[in-house]
């Protein structure tokens, strides 16, 4: 009687299951929703995106818990008709992996409501996740392109008129004259070692820094698009169909984990940290390229940098102070990130991979 129990308390979450997505979704997005309470954005945004992109693996997700309810059924009926104790416990442990494999689909939705909204709620506002993170990084990508730019363009005009020079041969006997024409070509262009020394080694050396963030700042945006677009079919999908398969589970499990970690707690951790740290980097870049820009008109470009105190020369400095902030939200802060995420990741395979002896060691089985 208490395995029958078991057999008709699962069969009932299967039940549940097959009609349960779509309805705790559309409550969490309801006029009196918690969801729609908090982030609305999230309920008019990434509730329908992801609902459309879960609508068309859905049925296979509900086939795959189908087929474990299946194996797990006829595991403990075998056990039950031969008497066998073992096996009955064997396949009532399968039961509960098929309802743990349920859950994941019944609650897929409104997990994602909670670590895309609500979560997000309490600590940013009603902030987009994905839209917040993804700005954030094109945003800092147009900053640091600019003020590439605008730091060569001074390079190229100073180094071109710093390279004129006056070359007279006089024979080699003559070296009298050669020293008079280098002195001569000093006296042409009496600014170019000052220009070099003060604006042009700085700039370079800070252009080759920010060339640096700027391919870090484009694997972090590609990184977020790549499982924002293959997380749920190419991870989640086949992680719940091997998760039904009693040799793969642990496989399963582990797509799985990458699923929920790169799709929902990587990029929800990616908008925190950017929420923190964007408005200050983003502002002092551009304001620091705006007047190097406004510095180098004309023959500006030479005269605004040949000492410590010229305007182009304070610009490039006023930029320099602005790395350590920089990189650190483009460096320290994804590394950060993808350390909890891989951890989470980790934690997570373990938990939905493992859930049998767990429950072999509560006494579930």
């Amino acid at each position: 009687m208490k395995t029958t129990t078991r057999i008709a308390l699962c069969l009932l979450l299967l039940a549940v299951a097959m009609h349960g997505v779509s309805a705790q979704s559309v409550s969490e997005c309801a006029p009196t929703g918690t969801a729609n309470a908090l982030a609305p954005w999230y309920c008019s945004q990434i509730n329908q995106a992801t609902a459309q992109v879960w609508a068309k693996w859905e049925p296979i997700g509900f086939i795959a818990v189908t087929l474990a309810f299946l194996i797990a059924t006829i595991i403990l009926m075998i056990g039950m008709a031969f008497k066998n104790e073992r096996l009955r416990d064997f396949g009532t442990g399968e039961l509960y992996e098929a309802t743990a494999t349920a859950l994941i689909v019944i609650f897929f939705m409104m997990l994602s409501a909670i670590l895309f909204g609500i979560i997000p709620a309490f600590i940013t506002g009603p902030v987009n996740p994905y839209n917040t993170s993804l700005s954030y990084i094109n945003s800092t990508i147009n900053s640091t392109q600019t003020a590439i730019k605008s730091m060569y363009n001074v390079i190229l005009v100073d180094s071109y008129y710093g390279s004129i020079t006056l070359n007279v041969s006089f024979g080699p006997e003559s070296s009298a004259a050669q020293t008079a024409v280098s002195s001569l070509s000093t006296v042409i262009n009496p600014l170019a070692n000052q220009i070099v020394q003060f604006f042009i080694i700085p700039a370079q050396v800070l252009s080759s820094l920010l060339l640096d963030g700027l391919l870090a700042l484009s694997a972090e945006f590609y990184m977020i698009l790549f499982f924002m677009y293959i997380a749920i079919p190419v991870f989640l999908i086949p992680g719940i169909i091997f998760r039904a398969i009693l040799p793969l589970r642990s496989i399963g499990g582990m797509l799985i984990a990458v699923a929920l970690s790169f799709y929902f707690i990587m990029p929800m951790l990616f908008s925190v940290a950017f929420y923190f740290t964007n408005t200050g980097v983003i502002q002092s870049i551009n304001a620091a390229s705006a007047s190097i820009t406004a510095n180098s008109q004309g023959t500006q470009s030479q005269t605004n940098a040949v000492s410590p105190t010229s305007p182009l020369v304070t610009d490039v400095t006023a930029l320099q102070s602005t790395m350590g902030a920089y990189f650190l939200s483009i460096l320290f802060y994804p590394a950060l990130i993808l350390a909890i995420t891989y951890y989470s990741m980790e934690v997570l395979a373990d938990f939905i991979g493992g859930v049998a002896k767990r429950t072999g060691k509560m006494g579930l089985v």
